[in-house]
């Protein structure tokens, strides 16, 4: 004697719901895999040589002077205005002259690439190794930046020495 037990009749609709909800699980355990996982985006950190800030509107990004030798520098930073008004930004290296750049409404400026008067520093007590001063001040606000002093022999900074004064 045999016992069959009788089984639930699957439809075409059944299998499908079947189908999808078992697929729906899988995708729901297959994708929150990470959900406690640290997100790494929430952490970044630069990867340059020089400091960055922001100085009201004004975004002041990867600051070194490259060292042409003896006191001279060519001083590379990138500006960003980050705000809806003209902004007046003042560098002052530390000994030497003030530099002033003015920027449009989110204009960016690359100061220093290429070198010209406008981004030459002279005065230059820090020697190539050194970390030295350069004060940036925009809408009022200051910020002091400790600006690494870098030779041309590193590749990225062999085209930018200061040029040659005439």
């Amino acid at each position: 004697m045999t016992f069959r037990i009788p089984l639930i009749r699957r439809t075409p609709a059944r299998r499908t719901v079947t189908a999808l909800v078992l697929a729906g699980a899988a995708f729901t355990g297959l994708t929150a895999c990470t959900l406690w996982a640290p997100q790494d985006t929430l952490y970044i950190e630069e990867a340059s040589v020089g400091p960055s800030a922001t100085v009201g509107d004004v975004f002041v990004g990867n600051a070194v002077l490259v060292s042409g030798g003896g006191d001279t520098a060519n001083l590379v930073v990138t500006l960003v205005n980050e705000g809806g008004d003209t902004q007046q930004v003042q560098l002052a290296p530390q000994g030497s002259r003030t530099i002033s750049v003015t920027l449009e409404p989110r204009e960016i400026k690359k100061l220093g690439d290429p070198p010209d008067e406008l981004s030459t520093v002279t005065g230059l007590t820090a020697k190539p190794g050194a970390l030295t001063t350069v004060t940036v001040t925009s809408a009022g606000n200051t910020v002091g930046l400790q600006v690494p002093v870098v030779t041309p022999a590193l590749q990225p900074y062999s085209t930018l020495t200061p040029s040659p004064s005439s």
